[in-house]
């Protein structure tokens, strides 16, 4: 299960991010070399032209929920022939759907929501709540090894991507993840490059936009407006610092005024910015998003008749 939390460039901000349709016990990557969130990222490639157009896009919100539902479907199903079991999850409410990796710029969210803490909790009791959880914790040693090694491969190795912003990840080719997504896009070895590069540009995108000098500029009246609230933070990080230990209502309030300001300017500035830095990643790595889109777009029908087949 992915969870919510604040994205590698920094405590400034509270990410909300989908969780998968099935929580898993265990990440079945290894990363060698330089870790992402370290000060140097990799220069982009030379990258030529490439015969998949990125113009094709990326597949629809709800094409997406259907490739995590197919995918969940076929790992289960794979265990289950393993000698396993394993639960299907359901999707987040709507809230912990939103995501604001650079400052919180929606008022009503805010008054709902503070900073996210109540969100935070309602994912880790889910995840302690989770069936698979449960059922993985209460395998013999023998059985628990023998269930990741089902789900996972014996070895993280077979997969490689080699990161924009520095190192190595690798996985199995084996096991039931990698059997469930070999199934849905064919070629396992360019979906795992190619995913694990363009999930990566995210991070390095929101490095780059909080190392913008605009991203510094525009901070400047946003804690001017702060100060006339009543608090007293140069970043979006600082002031979760100062609010972290005055209790909900507090929390409710910082936010509030977080957002607030932003409204002067900052959100703006932000989204223009990580639109910018956004464009010039996806054009610096146009193959890698190119092969993800096309794999990910190939899948669908599959997908589709996966899901359609469980009902």
């Amino acid at each position: 299960m992915r969870v919510r939390g604040t994205p590698r460039p920094g405590r400034r901000a509270i990410a909300v991010i989908v969780a998968l349709a099935v929580a898993l016990p265990l990440a079945a990557s290894s990363i060698a070399g330089a870790r992402p969130g370290s000060t140097s990222a990799a220069a982009a490639p030379t990258v030529t032209p490439s015969s998949d157009p990125v113009s094709t896009g990326p597949v629809t919100a709800e094409d997406r929920r259907i490739l995590v539902r197919a995918e969940s479907l076929l790992t289960r199903d794979c265990m289950t022939r393993a000698g396993f079991q394993m639960w299907l999850g359901t999707s987040p409410p709507a809230d912990e759907l939103l995501s604001f990796p650079y400052v919180v710029d929606d008022i009503a969210w805010a008054r709902r929501h503070g900073f996210g803490s109540d969100l935070v909790e309602a994912v880790d009791t889910r995840r302690r709540s989770d069936p698979n959880q449960r059922y993985v914790s209460d395998l013999s040693p023998e059985r628990r090894k023998a269930f990741l090694a089902a789900l996972n491969g014996a070895r993280p190795a077979g997969l490689e991507a080699r990161l924009p912003s520095g190192g190595v990840m690798r996985r199995s080719a084996e096991g039931c993840t990698s059997e469930a997504q070999r199934r849905l896009y064919g070629d396992l070895t360019e979906w795992y490059r190619s995913s694990k590069v363009v999930a990566d540009l995210t991070y390095l995108r929101q490095r780059r936009v909080l190392a913008d000098p605009a991203w510094t500029a525009a901070l400047r009246p946003w804690a001017r407006c702060l100060r006339q609230q009543g608090y007293t933070a140069e970043t979006p990080e600082r002031l979760r610092e100062i609010v972290g230990t005055r209790g909900r209502a507090g929390e409710i309030a910082a936010a509030v005024a977080e957002a607030r300001c932003a409204q002067d300017g900052l959100a703006a500035t932000t989204r223009a910015l990580d639109a910018r830095h956004g464009d010039e990643l996806t054009a610096a790595y146009h193959q890698d998003v190119a092969a993800k889109n096309r794999l990910e777009h190939g899948a669908v029908p599959r997908a589709r008749a996966v899901v359609a087949a469980e009902q």
